[in-house]
């Protein structure tokens, strides 16, 4: 007596099904790409990687009971981090060792149309934001104090050399808990705070 074959069950795809699923998942990435903002992931990121710079030279100033002090070289799109071991609010080489941070390749420190607080445009704004010409020219400095505080309000202002609106972002500083929270400006021009 002859057993019955028993037919196999079919398991994965046949290439058919395969080319189909590819074809209409790449109908929906051409509906959804020109839809994506891809310079405000871009400009997201650089300000989160300035933060976090900034909330680092605060904990070291905090930790080591020492000014920090941060200079903002607009002119080459880079900032300077120096423990102001003298206490006298500039670098003067020697054990105040200075940590050099770029910003990312087509992000600049940039003049907004508007600030967020209403002040003169400028690359960075507020009371707290000190000329230190250590190196040259009066480049905008603030300074992180020991007691968890800064030298004052102070914004520094990103953008992108399209000068898109919306490529402008702002990063807050408060003087006195040095609190640092960054703005995204809006296509109309106006400011919005950013959740994170």
């Amino acid at each position: 007596m002859r057993r019955p074959l028993k037919l196999r069950a079919r398991h994965g795809w046949t290439v058919i099904e395969m080319v189909i699923t590819v074809g209409v998942a790449a109908i929906l990435v051409a509906i959804a790409l020109p839809y994506i903002d891809f310079n405000r992931f871009k400009m997201d990121a650089a300000c989160r990687g300035v933060q976090l710079r900034f909330i680092a030279a605060q904990s070291k100033a905090v930790e080591g009971n020492v000014n920090y002090i941060l200079t903002f070289f607009w002119n080459q799109d880079q900032f300077r981090v120096v423990n102001d071991i003298n206490g006298n609010g500039m670098w003067d080489g020697g054990l105040e060792v200075p940590s050099w941070f770029t910003l990312p390749e087509g992000v600049h420190f940039m003049i907004p149309p508007t600030t967020i607080d209403g002040a003169t445009p400028n690359y960075a704004t507020g009371p707290g934001a000190t000329a230190n010409s250590d190196a040259g020219p009066a480049y905008p400095t603030v300074t992180f104090f020991p007691n968890g505080s800064s030298s004052g309000e102070v914004t520094v202002y990103l953008g992108t050399s399209a000068t898109n609106l919306s490529d402008f972002r702002a990063i807050h500083i408060t003087g006195s808990t040095s609190k640092v929270i960054y703005w995204r400006m809006l296509k109309d021009g106006t400011w919005s705070q950013s959740a994170m």
